[in-house]
């Protein structure tokens, strides 16, 4: 492979390795979604970047612990990147064990094997038009994403076959 060519599978982050999987939903968007699903659980987070009271991190984790505690009706998460196809299987089967809703957003990458599984399982897709900047572990808002971002939402034990839908960026 020629140099030129190499070089188009290169990352472009800037982003430290640690910091990769820290990055905060926007509030504003949070807010949104929060005022329709009325989350009780931010499910991926951190002590600085936490959306919700009740919140697992890394260290009391959502993949070992159960969901239902505090009468949590409904969850959000903004999965690690590193580790999305686990999180969302996981989301999958809380919102069914404990007929919980969970909403998850994440990159829209139709491509992959956990985003086509995800889809099997959701009531919901949204495909979002236009990117959304996220703010970096440090507070500051962060540049233009290089991809696309969807909500994927699981309705508890809800029979319902998934729909999927698109949703400007600007209208959230």
């Amino acid at each position: 492979m020629s140099d030129n060519k190499s070089k188009h599978f290169v990352s472009k982050t800037n982003t430290e390795e640690a910091d990769k999987d820290q990055w905060q939903t926007p509030r504003a968007l949070f807010i949104t979604l929060r005022n329709e699903f009325r989350f009780d659980l931010d499910a991926c987070a951190n002590n600085k970047n936490k959306l919700c009271t009740r919140y697992f991190s890394k260290e009391k984790s959502a993949l070992h612990n159960e969901w239902n505690f505090n009468a949590v009706t409904s969850a959000f998460i903004n999965p690690p990147y590193s580790q999305t196809g686990v999180f969302l299987e996981r989301a999958a089967q809380q919102a069914k064990k404990h007929n919980i809703t969970v909403v998850a957003l994440v990159n829209a990458n139709t491509d992959c094997k956990w985003f086509s599984e995800a889809v099997k399982s959701a009531n919901e897709v949204r495909l979002i038009t236009g990117r959304i900047s996220f703010i970096k572990p440090n507070g500051v808002k962060g540049g233009q994403n290089s991809k696309g971002q969807a909500l994927i939402v699981w309705r508890g034990r809800c029979k319902t076959p998934c729909v999927i839908s698109m949703i400007n960026r600007d209208d959230l």
